[in-house]
């Protein structure tokens, strides 16, 4: 398994990824967000008014080639870090590669900015998994992703 950067090339595999996991893990709705967050990849413009940066990675094995991504962004003038776009292809679950992604992208993270406090917005699908990487839930917004996806805003409170 290897973590590197988001190249132009990888936008197919990481739509296929999206789909895997639509409609429990994401709404079919947010895919054009998704696609405007990919197209920000491979340039030095971010995403979002509210970031200074954009970090987008992707998982690959040698046996199954691109299986997941994930990134994060800084906001301006604050030390938090966002988690954004994370997933595994739907086939791939419960195999590690989720944790291995959370943790280079925590480890990347503190190498910039060493007291950042990391942030994200998550489904009650997948909260559970972010509590034992030792995050908290601040917030939940009922159908906050679309009809049947809650949004769970949470922060770590003990990096693992």
């Amino acid at each position: 398994m290897i973590i590197r950067p988001y190249k132009e090339d990888d936008k197919q595999r990481c739509l296929e990824i999206f789909e895997s996991n639509c409609p429990e893990f994401f709404d079919p709705n947010e895919l054009d967000q998704f696609k405007f967050w990919l197209d920000h990849q491979v340039s030095n413009i971010p995403c979002y008014g509210n970031s200074e940066k954009d970090y987008y990675s992707i998982l690959e094995t040698k046996q199954d080639g691109i299986i997941g991504c994930g990134g994060f962004y800084f906001f301006k003038d604050k030390s938090i870090a966002q988690l954004a776009w994370g997933m595994i292809n739907r086939n791939f679950h419960h195999q590690g590669y989720g944790t291995a992604l959370y943790n280079y992208r925590r480890e990347q993270i503190l190498k910039l900015k060493p007291n950042a406090l990391i942030s994200l917005g998550t489904s009650q699908h997948t909260y559970a998994f972010f509590e034992k990487m030792g995050f908290q839930i601040t917030k939940i917004t009922e159908k906050g992703y679309g009809e049947f996806i809650h949004k769970y805003d949470m922060q770590v409170i003990k990096p693992n």
